[in-house]
């Protein structure tokens, strides 16, 4: 309830007053009718109210005294002044204590209504930004907060946080570090508030708080005194939130101390991360007895190491797809994919295929990065390959230059054909993302973006040498099977149509 003070010297306006603020707004209580300035100050001296309505024009202590009081010694508490002085010299001094409300004699039954509910809703945001505070320092492990709370409060002030239902709940994967806004934009929620996302719309009274976790992905959501459906909340978050990944989001114990709030929240994450299905969105429930790794055949782990030490590259990137259709064939988290590439990579290392540079926190962060920067099972392994290239494999560096070489013949022999990235990896027997890498290192750019721009050199020669040619065969001619794609991509990277470029050149149009 909000506590109201009403100071009135005329008694039948003080109880007409009062009585119409308690059946106007149900959320009030008048704790104290005064009938002079002195009766309210003693009064507020022992005891704290959340509003205080006082006439102006009282003897011996007026209700600019009283507003003064309540704006040095009670911040939270807002005065509200009723006088029947329509000249507003009264309601500018009462400005100086921070009064922005003014009602005048006789009180309008509409108007005061309106006030009331401008003040309830202030009332409860001020309350709930107050709780938010008190969490945010348990979230951060400070202890005694209860105790602090009741320090913070004035006297007879009472601001209590109910039974606590924690909700950590994070997207598209879990992070066990910081890592950058490429890989999570701050933004991932768009204009989307997390508590306005996570409220139903038939309960508009839910009271939620939220806070980021160690990752924009990731937020905890605290419900009180009211448990949360999961399934819902999932799918209004996703629903509300536009949100186009996974989600998962697991439910802990409910919290009657707010001091357990950070011990609580790390077991979450905790769970989060040993628990959560890869790709699966819903509810995060406890597996029991999780193995770490998928199991390895005796036949599989000794092909990983005969590879490594007969540095038989090609065989093994055919041992890890081979090791990835098992995975697509079950249930599996996203701990047991880590854990299951942390395997090889400990595999590897028996033959000191490793980097010497590589310890086992950097491989764990590592393989980490690549699970929550991928997409699907299929990414993730052309990555790992594409790291494990990189870094284990990397003595085969002389042969580079001469492989690029016949790649960048090929592409220029074929580029009226229909190929890419991927048809090249085919062809050359590599992974498509360590194909794009290695290209990229020697041209600068992308093998698809090289194609695209030998295509348009060639489509930009016909159209100025070959000025009777139209624009749908020169599009055939430098493999563009839609000439409308055609027109396009010319467009985006000269601002010119085919007919444009060619008229600007020759005079003539297409």
């Amino acid at each position: 309830m909000i506590r109201v003070l009403v100071a009135e010297d005329e008694l039948p306006l003080l109880r007409g007053i009062s009585r119409m603020i308690m059946n106007l707004c149900g959320d009030f209580e008048v704790v104290k009718m005064a009938k002079t300035g002195r009766e309210a100050l003693d009064y507020l001296k022992d005891n704290y109210v959340d509003v205080v309505f006082t006439d102006i024009n009282m003897p011996v202590v007026d209700g600019l005294k009283v507003l003064e009081y309540i704006h040095e010694n009670m911040p939270r508490t807002v005065g509200v002044v009723i006088s029947g002085y329509q000249d507003f010299s009264y309601a500018q001094k009462a400005m100086q204590y921070g009064v922005q409300n003014y009602l005048v004699k006789p009180v309008d039954r509409a108007e005061l209504k309106k006030l009331l509910e401008q003040l309830r809703d202030s009332s409860h945001q001020g309350r709930k930004k107050q709780k938010k505070e008190f969490m945010e320092r348990a979230l951060h492990g400070e202890s005694g907060i209860a105790k602090f709370m009741e320090s913070r409060m004035q006297t007879g002030e009472k601001l209590t946080i109910g039974k606590l239902y924690p909700v950590y709940l994070v997207v598209k994967a879990f992070c066990i570090h910081v890592f950058g806004n490429e890989t999570a934009d701050p933004e991932i929620w768009g204009d989307c508030r997390p508590e306005d996302a996570a409220r139903a719309e038939e309960n508009e009274s839910e009271e939620i708080y939220s806070f980021y976790g160690r990752n924009p992905n990731e937020i905890l959501f605290l419900f009180e005194d009211e448990k949360p459906d999961i399934k819902a909340l999932v799918e209004r978050i996703m629903k509300n939130g536009n949100i186009r990944f996974p989600v998962g989001a697991v439910a802990g114990e409910p919290l009657d101390e707010i001091d357990h709030l950070a011990q609580t929240v790390r077991k979450l994450r905790k769970d989060v991360y040993k628990n959560w299905i890869y790709g699966r969105t819903g509810e995060i429930r406890k597996i029991k007895e999780v193995p770490q790794t998928f199991h390895f055949s005796e036949h599989t782990e000794e092909s990983i190491l005969y590879m490594a030490k007969s540095r038989q590259f090609r065989e093994f990137d055919n041992v890890l797809a081979d090791i990835k259709g098992q995975l697509c064939l079950g249930k599996i988290t996203q701990y047991q994919i880590e854990m299951t590439l942390d395997r090889i990579m400990m595999l590897l290392d028996a033959y000191q295929t490793v980097s010497d540079s590589m310890d086992t926190v950097n491989v764990r962060y590592s393989i980490n990065d690549i699970v929550v920067r991928s997409g699907s099972l299929e990414e993730i392994f052309e990555k790992f390959t594409l790291w494990c290239h990189e870094e284990l494999f990397d003595d085969q560096g002389q042969d580079k230059g001469a492989l690029m070489e016949r790649l960048d013949a090929y592409i220029r022999e074929h580029y009226k054909d229909s190929i890419n990235t991927k048809h090249l990896a085919a062809r050359f027997g590599l992974v498509p993302s360590y194909l794009s890498k290695l290209f990229q290192n020697y041209k600068g750019i992308t093998p698809n973006h090289y194609i695209q721009e030998i295509r348009l050199e060639k489509a930009k020669e016909l159209l100025v040498k070959c000025p009777d040619l139209m624009t749908k065969d020169i599009a055939q001619m430098t493999g563009y099977a839609d000439p409308s794609y055609f027109s396009k991509v010319l467009k985006k990277y000269t601002g010119m149509y085919p007919s444009e470029y060619r008229a600007a050149h020759t005079g003539k149009q297409s």
